[in-house]
């Protein structure tokens, strides 16, 4: 069982990598790796905004391991709900999803964060799109996540539930 399930995890892989691979097979392969992966804990991040300066005309998908990096996208919005969520640098990264303005309502929920034994992450999300607003706004989550102990590279999938 642990045979098949690492060849469907290199599977998925290879699909991934391929050049000619279309949106659907990504999702795809990401779903199966998402089948196979264990999930872990991370903490969603709370009180932040998207800096202005940021070019929110497209969707942009971060890895961040350090404070200078996350200012740069990011800033404190502490008010009386509450004050950001603090995130220990030595110890977590962020992963981040930013999707372009939007004059619509939309809310980005985390649904749940998975690893393969091959240091594959699977970053799964739900967007939920409502009404037409007066304004504009720029929807994102951010969860910060444990570093793992393994130096080797981490490969990040997003995949919308």
């Amino acid at each position: 069982m642990r045979h098949l399930t690492f060849a469907i995890a290199v599977g998925a892989l290879l699909l991934l990598l391929c050049s000619n691979c279309s949106f659907f097979d990504k999702m795809y392969a990401a779903q199966k790796i998402d089948d196979v992966a264990t999930p872990i804990q991370y903490t969603t991040l709370e009180n932040y905004f998207v800096r202005n300066d940021v070019d929110c005309s497209k969707q942009l998908r971060l890895i961040i391991d350090n404070k200078a990096e996350f200012e740069k996208y990011f800033g404190m919005a502490a008010h009386m709900g509450g004050m950001p969520t603090e995130i220990n640098w030595n110890k977590q990264f962020v992963v981040a999803l930013v999707l372009p303005e939007t004059k619509r309502a939309t809310s980005i929920n985390p649904v749940a964060v998975k690893i393969t034994d091959n240091n594959f992450l699977v970053f799964s999300y739900q967007v939920k799109k409502g009404d037409r607003i007066s304004h504009t706004m720029v929807p994102f989550t951010a969860v910060a996540i444990d570093k793992p102990a393994s130096t080797q590279k981490m490969h990040i999938f997003y995949l919308e539930k």
